[in-house]
Protein backbone atom coordinates (compact mmCIF):
# COMPACT_ATOMS: atom_id res chain seq x y z
CA UNK A 1 0.00 0.00 0.00
CA UNK A 2 1.55 3.05 -1.00
CA UNK A 3 -0.02 5.16 1.27
CA UNK A 4 -0.15 3.48 4.18
CA UNK A 5 1.85 6.20 6.13
CA UNK A 6 -0.75 8.87 4.69
CA UNK A 7 -4.17 7.11 5.83
CA UNK A 8 -2.35 6.23 8.84
CA UNK A 9 -2.16 9.79 10.06
CA UNK A 10 -5.52 10.56 8.67
CA UNK A 11 -7.33 7.89 11.26
CA UNK A 12 -5.35 9.27 14.07
CA UNK A 13 -6.54 12.77 13.19
CA UNK A 14 -9.95 11.02 13.33
CA UNK A 15 -9.07 8.97 17.06
CA UNK A 16 -7.92 12.35 18.22
CA UNK A 17 -11.03 13.85 16.88
CA UNK A 18 -13.16 11.40 19.01
CA UNK A 19 -11.17 11.82 21.99
CA UNK A 20 -11.46 15.89 21.53
CA UNK A 21 -15.34 15.37 21.62
CA UNK A 22 -15.20 13.19 24.52
CA UNK A 23 -13.38 16.12 26.17
CA UNK A 24 -16.09 18.70 25.19
CA UNK A 25 -18.92 16.52 26.42
CA UNK A 26 -17.43 16.12 29.12
CA UNK A 27 -16.55 20.22 30.13
CA UNK A 28 -20.01 20.43 28.96
CA UNK A 29 -18.75 22.23 25.44
CA UNK A 30 -20.88 24.00 23.23
CA UNK A 31 -22.72 22.69 20.39
CA UNK A 32 -21.34 25.07 18.16
CA UNK A 33 -17.75 22.59 19.37
CA UNK A 34 -19.19 19.72 19.09
CA UNK A 35 -20.23 20.07 15.64
CA UNK A 36 -17.45 21.19 14.11
CA UNK A 37 -15.42 18.41 15.71
CA UNK A 38 -17.80 15.99 14.25
CA UNK A 39 -17.82 17.73 11.04
CA UNK A 40 -13.97 17.80 11.00
CA UNK A 41 -14.45 13.76 11.75
CA UNK A 42 -16.48 13.31 8.81
CA UNK A 43 -13.62 14.96 6.38
CA UNK A 44 -11.02 12.83 7.83
CA UNK A 45 -12.94 10.04 7.08
CA UNK A 46 -13.71 10.89 3.71
CA UNK A 47 -10.24 11.56 3.00
CA UNK A 48 -9.01 8.27 4.26
CA UNK A 49 -11.52 6.64 2.16
CA UNK A 50 -10.53 8.43 -0.78
CA UNK A 51 -7.11 7.63 -0.79
CA UNK A 52 -7.98 3.74 0.52
CA UNK A 53 -10.09 3.69 -2.90
CA UNK A 54 -7.06 4.86 -4.94
CA UNK A 55 -4.82 2.10 -4.24
CA UNK A 56 -4.40 -0.77 -6.58
CA UNK A 57 -6.30 -3.97 -6.19
CA UNK A 58 -4.47 -6.94 -5.23
CA UNK A 59 -4.91 -10.52 -6.76
CA UNK A 60 -8.38 -11.56 -5.68
CA UNK A 61 -10.00 -8.89 -3.90
CA UNK A 62 -12.69 -7.34 -4.87
CA UNK A 63 -13.24 -3.41 -3.95
CA UNK A 64 -16.69 -2.55 -2.94
CA UNK A 65 -16.54 0.71 -3.56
Amino acid sequence: MKNREIIMRRLERAESNMEKLNFVLSRQGTREQFNDLIQETREVIQDAKSFVQQEPMSQGEVNPF
